[in-house]
C-alpha cells in the first residue's frame, strides 16, 4: 500500500511538470523594434530547462535593419513561488496556458 501511494505521488508530480513543458511565444512590437520571443521548456531531473530564442528587427529611420537572433539557456529549480533561475534568480510561473518569465507573459502554442 505504501509503495502504491509513493508511486501515485511521483506520478502526480510528473504530470504537473509535463503539463507545463512545451513552447511558449510572445510577440513584441514597438516604434523601433518588431520581434518574436520563444520559450522552449522541458524537464531535466527535478528542474526545468528553458531555451529562449529571441528574433528581432530594429527600425532605423523608417527602414528595417537586418534580423537578429539571440539564444539563451537557463535551468530552473522549484521554489515556494514557482520556479527560479539558479544563476540569476529570475522567476518563472505558469497559469492556465501562459508562462510568466519575470513580468513578461508568453502564450503556450504546443
Amino acid at each position: 500500500m505504501k509503495n502504491i501511494l509513493i508511486f501515485l505521488l511521483l506520478l502526480a508530480g510528473c504530470s504537473q511538470t509535463d503539463s507545463i513543458t512545451g513552447v511558449y511565444v510572445k510577440h513584441v512590437q514597438s516604434e523601433y523594434t518588431i520581434g518574436e520571443d520563444s520559450l522552449f521548456i522541458s524537464t531535466q531531473g527535478t528542474g526545468l530547462v528553458l531555451g529562449r530564442h529571441t528574433t528581432y528587427q530594429r527600425t532605423v529611420n523608417g527602414r528595417a535593419a537586418a534580423q537578429k537572433l539571440k539564444r539563451q539557456v537557463a535551468f530552473f529549480e522549484k521554489s515556494n513561488d514557482g520556479w527560479l533561475d539558479v544563476k540569476t534568480g529570475v522567476s518563472l510561473n505558469f497559469k492556465d496556458d501562459k508562462a510568466f518569465l519575470g513580468s513578461a507573459e508568453y502564450q503556450k502554442v504546443k
